[in-house]
């Protein structure tokens, strides 16, 4: 039988992929239909809306920022009996707001522009966050699930790499997902370029925090195994329960034959 599509077609989102089909712990793949990784969801059509219901979609995790929510909203899915929680990996608020003041109780962005550490600064900085989404991950009733940020590309690169390894899917398995973005960068790219407020604030980040590729995420993993000692070290280190986890594994695998 031939795998299902992984990239989901829709019309308001670009980069809406499903996570099934990979080898994990003891052989068993990752279930399909069951967890999604995606860009923004608020220009979905409503055809997109209805496809997204068929598949039984229950659970979106919005990793994007205060002020990125507040600009574009929830969208048409707002409408649906979907349950959402917004996590914000980077705690950049709306001007004059108390998650806007906080940002500046954050830890510092890594300087210059590498792409690997400014993964590895989500985990400090995001901690919470990607506790709880990880947390949400161990419940079966969540599922459909779908998690976003922007562009799906970097925190929910770093979302979908610590679940995959997690689960046991190889790095080179990670890495190759994780570029599939760089074919629908440029879809959502244009889309970007024509909301005025987003193309300004598009000129004002250096062109390689854009880039998607393989030796970005390779680093990523390079930092998280010596740094942390992997993604279940980490998860443990920063909160996540081990029969979380362990849900986590059952919920995203196929189940033992």
């Amino acid at each position: 039988m031939d795998a299902p599509p992984r990239l989901v077609p829709l019309v308001g989102s670009f980069n809406f992929r499903d996570l099934g089909g990979y080898p994990g712990l003891d052989g068993r793949l990752t279930r399909w239909g069951r967890l999604f990784r995606s860009d923004a969801l608020h220009e979905l059509t409503d055809a997109d809306v209805a496809r997204l219901r068929a598949m039984g979609l229950r659970t979106v995790v919005d990793l994007r920022t205060e002020r990125e929510l507040h600009s574009s909203g929830r969208g048409p899915l707002g409408q649906e009996p979907v349950s959402f929680h917004h996590l914000a990996v980077v705690q950049e608020g709306v001007r004059g707001t108390v998650t806007a003041d906080a940002e500046a109780l954050a830890a510092p962005a890594p300087p210059g522009d590498d792409l690997a550490e400014r993964y590895l600064w989500y985990l400090d900085v995001g901690r919470g966050s990607l506790v709880e989404a990880l947390t949400l991950l161990g419940d079966s009733d969540r599922y459909p699930l779908v998690f976003h940020c922007a562009a799906g590309k970097d925190r929910t690169g770093v979302l979908a790499a610590l679940v995959l390894e997690l689960v046991g899917v190889d790095r080179e398995v990670i890495v190759a997902d994780y570029v599939i973005t760089a074919e629908r960068l440029r879809f959502i790219m244009d889309r970007w370029r024509a909301d005025p407020q987003f193309a300004e604030r598009m000129a004002k980040v250096p062109a390689s925090r854009f880039s998607v590729e393989a030796p970005t995420m390779e680093g990523f993993l390079d930092g998280l195994a010596g740094r942390h000692g992997g993604a279940r070290s980490w998860a443990l280190e920063a909160g996540v329960p081990p029969e979380v986890l362990d849900r986590l594994v059952a919920q995203v695998l196929e189940p033992v034959v």
